[in-house]
């Protein structure tokens, strides 16, 4: 049997006592072209990193200088309330520099756009949590792995249940990899050059907080989250409406008796992605032996 990660072995598991039948017939869907479009807000930072992009159709060969829309080719103007946004010819993202964004404050994103020989418009809002989410130890010290509780412990936003954690190993390799970790004992540094994103990339998340800032919540990072001993960042995300739905949505499209759910719509008229916010702070730990 390969070595497969943790997680997605819970999840393939799960999948085998399901009902349905998870088949989806791709030979007759209809193209619609649509703006593809991921941007993030955050109170106290600059707008940046907007991208704005397009669909293309099933078993098209896509030309990589097409995907991300520009003002020039594309005749894109996009603006967060009132405000037109400006294009980095080197990130191929949009951005904006002096917008104050503020707790509890909703914002609006327009977009137009020009390809496949017509004009194609999009919009969403979203509405910053309001402030009050707090991380209590934001630094943890050195931890030693397997022996001692890694637990982030935090006050919500009054208007925000949910919280996602992305846990970041900052010098990861096949040389710090925790060979000897309870749950997957026998890999090899073939295995982990192969699977390298799957044990890098982690993330943890809390749903249905009572948002109520004099209460304390806790998340505990499990061995299972952390393959590397290396120094961590954990960055905490308390996730307006449109993040927490986005998330939840794409990530989870099939269900556990093997049916598909659609993602939630965020954007209207002729587009598709996330225009969502968030508050985020960062939590910090060096993992050893």
């Amino acid at each position: 049997m390969s070595k497969l990660f943790i997680k997605s072995l819970i999840i393939i598991n799960l999948f085998y006592f399901g009902c349905g039948d998870p088949i989806v017939d791709i030979n007759n869907v209809e193209y619609n072209p649509k703006i593809a479009v991921e941007a993030y807000l955050y109170p106290g930072k600059d707008i940046s990193d907007v991208k704005i992009m397009r669909n293309f159709p099933i078993n098209k060969k896509i030309n990589e200088s097409e995907i991300y829309l520009n003002p020039t080719d594309n005749f894109v103007n996009a603006k967060i309330n009132g405000n037109a946004l400006l294009f980095d010819n080197v990130s191929k993202t949009y951005y904006y520099n002096t917008i104050d964004l503020k707790y509890g404050e909703t914002y609006n994103i327009e977009i137009e756009a020009t390809f496949d020989g017509q004009k194609f418009r999009t919009n969403s809002s979203t509405t910053i949590p309001d402030s009050g989410f707090k991380i209590l130890n934001n630094n943890l010290g050195t931890i030693k792995y397997n022996t001692e509780n890694i637990i982030i412990k935090f006050n919500p936003s009054p208007s925000s249940d949910f919280y996602l954690f992305s846990i970041i190993a900052d010098s990861a390799s096949p040389d710090n990899f925790i060979y000897d970790n309870p749950f997957l004992p026998n890999l090899t540094r073939e295995d982990i050059e192969k699977n390298f994103n799957s044990f890098l990339y982690q993330y943890r998340y809390l749903q249905n907080i009572l948002p109520d800032p004099t209460k304390t919540y806790e998340l505990k990072i499990e061995v299972y989250d952390a393959w590397f001993y290396s120094p961590y960042r954990v960055i905490v995300y308390a996730c307006d409406k449109n993040f927490k739905d986005y998330f939840l949505s794409n990530q989870f499209l099939q269900q556990f008796d093997g049916n598909f759910n659609e993602p939630k719509k965020i954007m209207q008229g002729d587009g598709i992605g996330i225009f969502g916010s968030a508050i985020i702070d960062t939590v910090r730990f060096i993992l050893i032996p």
